[in-house]
């Protein structure tokens, strides 16, 4: 699956409603609150895909991780080092800004978990 800097991913585009990413993934699929109060997320495990939706219920947020394979311009994530990962993306030009839970590429709209340094999440 193809990232492109906050337009899509895959098939899916940010701001699709729930029904129309449903579609799109044709898959199964569960549901379930990340936390209290929050909006339901559709989670497409089998695809390795977690969907996040705003208020209006629109897509807002893919969170990616095994066995899906995403790309961005050509990077792979899933399953590399942390450090291999941000080299290629230096190498595209994005800089990584550290959190708690892994590097973010801010002007590419991704964020990665990677706890143990190889990257799980993204």
């Amino acid at each position: 699956m193809e990232i492109i800097a906050f337009k899509s991913i895959g098939a899916l585009s940010f701001g699709d409603s729930r029904e129309i990413a449903r579609k799109k993934l044709a898959s199964t699929f569960s549901t379930f609150q990340k936390a209290a109060g929050e909006t339901e997320t559709d989670a497409f495990d089998e695809l390795g895909l977690h969907l996040y939706y705003d208020d209006e219920g629109r897509l807002e947020f893919v969170e990616a991780f095994d066995p899906a394979q995403v790309v961005f311009r050509k990077v792979s994530f899933l399953g590399r080092s942390v450090d291999a990962v941000a080299s290629d993306m230096k190498s595209l030009g994005f800089m990584a800004t550290d959190d708690a839970y892994g590097p973010k590429f801010e002007r590419a709209g991704i964020a990665l978990t990677a706890p143990s340094g190889v990257v799980e999440g993204v």
